[in-house]
């Protein structure tokens, strides 16, 4: 195992860190061997498997040596997600206004019924498109149960960090929930990337799935005065284990998207996903594959 350190294979070490990471923590013991590692990994060529390995052994690493490791898969962990994030058109508002440079959209329309009747014309009465990014209030709810374990944790950390990339300018909060709901990011507060992550990386998957619970808290953050459009997203396998039944809430809401998610055996309870989304005015989206959670997320941005 010593060896597979020094050889820095990222791809079997993140398995071998998820299988014993108490092994794993105890050869990184070594200064010079952990020092190598924590570099190794800021230089692989596969980002997402040294994350991985960086992920998987938190558990067997002492406090202090822990903290270094988290602030370099944070660093990872932000890298992956601008790239991603960084792909595709960002939703935005269309303006009308006079010709300013660096705007080449004209409103043919507009223009002609503007200059019909004038004997000349100059570029105040060219009318041109202005597009801006759209400024809403954006709501994830993620469901952090027993189901959400290992690597898919990790996924649903990057999907964040993509999420937090995709809203820079827009008012966005972040909820985990497994038994109780954990506010992450409050909507209103401005929050930098690596700071999010940071705190995302604290949880711990397991307990029950109260569902209704989240949704409360929810409706909370969204009710705040910061945007005209507000849109939630939940992300769970539908199964609810706790706290009652979570339709009411669900109905309460002006947009909640649902992406069902394959956490459990069987890939979930579909009924209760696409009733969500029904009662929220939105819609289901499944997703085969965790590793499709990002792109997911950024879809329903769009």
């Amino acid at each position: 195992m010593r060896e597979g350190i020094s050889a820095y294979d990222f791809h079997s070490l993140s398995r071998l860190a998820e299988m014993d990471p108490k092994t794993i923590g105890e050869i990184l013991e070594d200064p010079e061997l952990y020092m190598r590692a924590l570099k190794a990994s800021e230089n692989a060529s596969s980002k997402w498997a040294a994350a991985l390995f960086l992920f998987n052994i938190q558990g067997g690493l002492g406090e202090a040596k822990r903290k270094v490791a988290k602030s370099v898969l944070v660093k990872l962990l932000m890298q992956l997600a601008s790239q991603i994030s960084g792909r595709g058109i960002r939703s935005t508002e269309r303006f009308l206004t006079s010709y300013k440079p660096g705007l080449e959209e004209v409103d043919l329309e507009e223009t002609l019924d503007g200059i019909i009747s004038k004997p000349s014309i100059s570029y105040d009465d060219i009318i041109v498109v202005d597009r801006r990014p759209k400024k809403r209030g954006i709501l994830l709810i993620l469901d952090t149960s027993n189901s959400m374990y290992r690597e898919k944790m990790l996924i649903a950390v990057l999907a964040i960090g993509v999420m937090a990339y995709r809203l820079r300018g827009e008012n966005y909060a972040i909820i985990a929930f497994n038994s109780e709901g954990r506010l992450l990011k409050p909507i209103e507060r401005e929050m930098e990337t690596g700071e999010l992550l940071d705190r995302v990386l604290e949880i711990r998957a397991g307990g029950c799935t109260n569902l209704n619970k989240a949704l409360e808290m929810g409706l909370e953050q969204l009710s705040k005065n910061v945007a005209h459009e507000k849109v939630a997203i939940l992300v769970t396998d539908g199964w609810v284990t706790a706290g009652g039944s979570p339709f009411a809430n669900a109905a309460k809401y002006p947009r909640l998207h649902v992406i069902q998610v394959p956490m459990g055996v069987g890939g979930g309870d579909t009924e209760t996903c696409l009733r969500l989304a029904r009662e929220g005015r939105g819609k289901r989206i499944f997703v085969k594959d965790f590793r499709e959670l990002p792109r997911a997320i950024i879809e329903i941005l769009r």
